[in-house]
């Protein structure tokens, strides 16, 4: 699987599409004088189609408009790792920034039964774009606050309305932890931000990212159904990458999901996508994409899914 998987990912690298070569790069290349290359495909990177269809500004868009909004631009643009200050990022920030904080969307948010019920993956996925893309401010810390505040007892968050909701929500705490981790990166550590980051992350290995506690089988379906952009959902793989973004990775819980992602490649080396969340016609439609990400295969790996997956089975010491 490692010599397979190994010629896939090294021909990511030499991709035409500018903003894939850069992201292969960035994850990928360990070679001396990547750097080099990494900056050399940086500067390619106003070219691309991917880059451009990202950084459109639209004032008659929703901010949360699945999947053209600004929100999600951005949250694209920072796991891309894009680098520079473009001019249409701070028109973005604001759109997501004014919806976020006004009274409306506030008013929205209530208690009950002592916990906050947010769809908390809209602050998280706010705060790790502005961190990422290098666009911090006070309302960045506000949000940070926010998000402190309305942690759940068990460590995560959930916008479950029914009162006998106690449980934490896979969906809604790892957007939430994400940006919490990228906030530490960005802030440094202290007491309340390294606790809260702790228990988020107990509510995923306490599950082994996918087993329930007292069934001991597969929480969702979907936690084993792999998909590029993610987006606000939760896979197998969003959770080791959280686990590796928060040093946890080694922590013997992760075994079991380590060892069923490094089953998934195919003969190719490459990992396929098994969920569509996006749809690539229709821009006035839900779910439209203003990129096409590529569609779900069991013969045809997906690119970029490709590049995380071997990305984090390095990390973790399972491949070359």
């Amino acid at each position: 699987m490692a010599s397979t998987t190994s010629n896939y990912h090294n021909s990511l690298i030499t991709n035409s599409d500018p903003a894939l070569k850069f992201f292969a790069l960035r994850k990928l290349s360990t070679e001396d004088g990547s750097n080099e290359a990494l900056t050399a495909a940086a500067s390619e990177l106003t070219t691309s189609p991917i880059v451009n269809a990202l950084t459109q500004v639209h004032a008659d868009i929703h901010p949360y408009h699945k999947w053209c909004g600004a929100h999600w631009s951005l949250v694209s643009l920072a796991e891309l790792g894009f680098p520079f200050a473009h001019p249409s990022l701070p028109i973005l920030k604001e759109q997501v920034y004014t919806w976020l904080l006004s009274a409306k969307h506030l008013s929205h948010i209530h208690s009950i039964d002592g916990r906050t019920r947010r769809c908390a993956s809209q602050e998280g996925n706010a705060i790790f774009s502005s961190v990422r893309l290098n666009m911090v401010d006070e309302r960045t810390e506000m949000l940070v606050g926010k998000l402190l505040a309305w942690q759940w007892p068990d460590g995560g968050w959930n916008c479950d309305k029914h009162p006998e909701a106690a449980n934490s929500s896979f969906w809604e705490t790892w957007s939430p932890l994400r940006a919490l981790l990228a906030w530490r990166g960005y802030a440094g550590s202290n007491s309340a931000l390294d606790l809260a980051i702790d228990r988020a992350a107990e509510v995923f290995l306490s599950r082994q990212l996918f087993i329930g506690i007292h069934s001991g089988q597969v929480m969702n379906p979907d936690f084993l159904r792999l998909r590029h952009p993610s987006y606000w959902t939760y896979d197998v793989l969003v959770g080791l990458e959280l686990m590796e973004a928060a040093g946890k990775l080694a922590d013997p819980r992760c075994k079991p999901a380590l060892a069923w992602l490094e089953s998934r490649p195919l003969v190719s080396g490459g990992f396929p996508t098994e969920v569509k969340l996006f749809q690539a016609t229709n821009p006035q439609g839900w779910h439209y994409s203003p990129v096409n990400w590529g569609s779900p295969s069991k013969t045809k790996p997906s690119p970029w899914l490709t590049i995380r997956a071997v990305s984090l089975l390095r990390k973790a010491g399972r491949l070359p």
